[in-house]
């Protein structure tokens, strides 16, 4: 919770991808030397390569037990999705039954979820997040989504675990080992989420976590370009090549552009006395990251090839489409690079070739002819696709990029961040040369930096921020936030739809009483509740926000956040109770605090903006 002071041993931090995930961790003795002796996992191993992520892939049988993440589970379920094709293509006897993909529960990529259903922007989504929302997989199955999430946090907090555990071992004379001490309760665990997420996903993601084994006093979350800037400011303190101490020098700004596979997270902060970061704007961005590329991609084949085509060539032939999508994942990171081939070359479309065929009686070839894409495309023997590399190029990263640069854009045209001259580009998507290249070009009087270890710097930034969270003393508010009261009601002035008698008075309801203005600093805010009568022994306050000033909190452009629910432990006499109520909104959470103002003691309070 907001304003914990004690100091955690050993501070451990998730970085839950869109695309990959992974984890860090380190002592605090360690930090008090070094910030940056921080500790990943570089055994995620893909193809006897290790690496420091694995991918968000997670997979559960058909009882929905958990099954594997990451690799594993990208491997078991294209095995099973292969045998499967591989007996339905052969002429056995074998009546022995065996496990079917279609029956498994395989999700990738799903974070993104969070983003889709809630409302960004001014923009509506298809429905709110609530506790009971489903994830649908692959093959179309469905699952409770907190289910999902949570055991993919788990796997990683358990691998955490054991490579803690490791490092805690000691031996006695005999060579025996044992752990001396279970450092369980001296952990702060960091789990990162954009910045630009709601209320709502924040807490999902919390209750997530908690139901995955960590306790909810033990739990922060850190906003991912905050948390990249922090690993960006000690880079530059330890004077590494690639940045300037400069940039982090008392009243220096700088924006930070996250670019993720799901997200682009863009934040803007001035340098304090003492090296506290001031937020300048509130936090922007949109669903605008990486794996927009890969959407390009699919998009032209369906378009090429019909819905129809696409649907069933993944539906009858799994292991095919994900060996596809994991080729173009991998060959879309050589993509702009001095030394890549002219040509980019996708093998193993036997089978799309062939339904393409089956359902227009023309062939893949004749379609890209027809097109007019002969030259750009060629295909080899109905089984491979070529495409030109600058073709290729333009087809899926033009889009993508050109939203990102767009976006910039805009936020530069607004005073607040208008002389800002340095701009660092961080997460997977940034190590993109083409991208690199476009954000140069378009800034030319920008100072761009593009840090070392870019796609670990919002993991390694976040242990950072868990040991020490009062960095970022500033932070400012992304909408209006508000509460729903009764003024007294004035003909000519206010609606007679919201008329109401209240004791005998005329009263107008749900007006929006304004508690903190868009891009306004977050901080406390003091509310004195007063109970309806002496008897009552929980209290409700219910909070809004909205995108521009509102009058009304019934209106469009205004929705409800979430209650402030007070539990008034005991009763006094026969007297209305008035209960102090703090919410604190500066951190990267809302929390609240109640207090009886008869009795002087907290009272239990929690802001719950999850519904069912």
């Amino acid at each position: 919770m907001a304003g914990s002071k004690k100091k955690f041993m050993v501070v451990a931090a998730i970085d839950f991808g869109t695309t990959y995930s992974g984890y860090a961790f380190s002592f605090l003795s360690d930090f008090r030397k070094d910030p940056l002796k921080v500790y990943t996992n570089e055994q995620w191993e893909n193809g006897g390569d290790g690496t420091f992520k694995t991918p968000t892939s997670i997979l559960f049988d058909e009882h929905q037990r958990f099954h594997s993440f990451g690799y594993a589970a990208e491997k078991k379920y294209a095995s099973l999705a292969s045998e499967e094709e591989d007996d339905e293509n052969s002429e056995s006897d074998d009546d022995e039954p065996k496990e079917s993909h279609r029956n498994w529960f395989y999700f990738r990529r799903f974070k993104m979820t969070l983003f889709r259903t809630m409302s960004q922007g001014g923009r509506p989504r298809s429905k709110k997040i609530t506790k009971d929302m489903q994830l649908t997989a692959e093959n179309g199955n469905k699952m409770p989504a907190v289910r999902v999430f949570s055991e993919a946090i788990r796997f990683l907090k358990d691998h955490l675990d054991k490579t803690l555990a490791k490092r805690l071992e000691t031996k006695d004379e005999s060579g025996k080992s044992s752990q001396q001490t279970s450092w369980a309760d001296d952990i702060r665990w960091i789990l990162t989420v954009p910045a630009i997420w709601s209320n709502e996903a924040k807490q999902f993601m919390r209750a997530a976590a908690e139901q995955a084994g960590i306790k909810g006093n033990q739990l922060m979350l850190a906003l991912e370009p905050e948390a990249a800037a922090m690993f960006c400011k000690q880079m530059a303190l330890s004077k590494t090549d690639d940045l300037e101490v400069n940039t982090y020098q008392p009243g220096k700004k700088f924006v930070v552009v996250d670019c993720g596979g799901g997200t682009v997270d863009v934040t803007a902060h001035k340098v304090m006395t003492g090296g506290f970061l001031q937020e300048l704007h509130c936090a922007t961005g949109d669903a605008i990251g990486g794996t927009n590329v890969d959407k390009m991609f699919f998009s032209a084949l369906t378009d090429w090839l019909g819905t129809e085509v696409m649907k069933q060539f993944k539906q009858d032939n799994a292991s095919d489409m994900l060996e596809l999508e994991r080729s173009f994942e991998s060959k879309k990171r050589g993509i702009g690079r001095d030394n890549h081939d002219d040509n980019i070359t996708f093998s193993n479309l036997g089978e799309l070739c062939k339904i393409y065929k089956e359902q227009t009686g023309f062939s893949v070839k004749s379609k890209i002819s027809e097109l007019g894409l002969h030259k750009k495309v060629t295909v080899f023997k109905e089984n491979k696709i070529r495409f030109q590399s600058g073709f290729l190029r333009e087809l899926v990263f033009d889009g993508p990029i050109n939203a990102i640069v767009n976006h910039l854009e805009r936020l530069f045209l607004n005073p607040s961040v208008s002389g800002i001259d340095t701009i660092l580009l961080v997460g997977g998507f940034s190590d993109c040369p083409i991208l690199q290249q476009r954000v140069r070009d378009s800034f030319p009087n920008r100072i761009i930096i593009n840090p070392p270890e870019a796609n670990l710097a919002v993991l390694k930034g976040a242990v950072i921020f868990g040991h020490d969270p009062k960095s970022v003393s500033q932070r400012l508010s992304p909408k209006y936030y508000g509460i729903a009261v009764n003024v007294p009601f004035e003909r000519g002035k206010h609606p007679e739809s919201h008329k109401m008698n209240i004791d005998g008075s005329e009263v107008c309801t749900d007006v929006f009483k304004c508690l903190i203005e868009k891009n306004a600093p977050l901080t406390r805010i003091e509310k004195v509740f007063t109970t309806s009568t002496e008897y009552v022994r929980q209290g409700n306050i219910e909070i809004y926000e909205a995108d521009s000033l509102v009058s009304y909190c019934n209106g469009s452009g205004c929705r409800m956040l979430g209650n402030v629910i007070v539990e008034i432990s005991d009763l006094i006499g026969d007297q209305k109770r008035e209960i102090d109520v703090s919410l604190e909104f500066g951190s990267t959470e809302l929390f609240v605090v109640a207090k009886d103002k008869v009795t002087q003691q907290t009272e239990k309070a929690t802001f719950e903006c999850l519904k069912k």
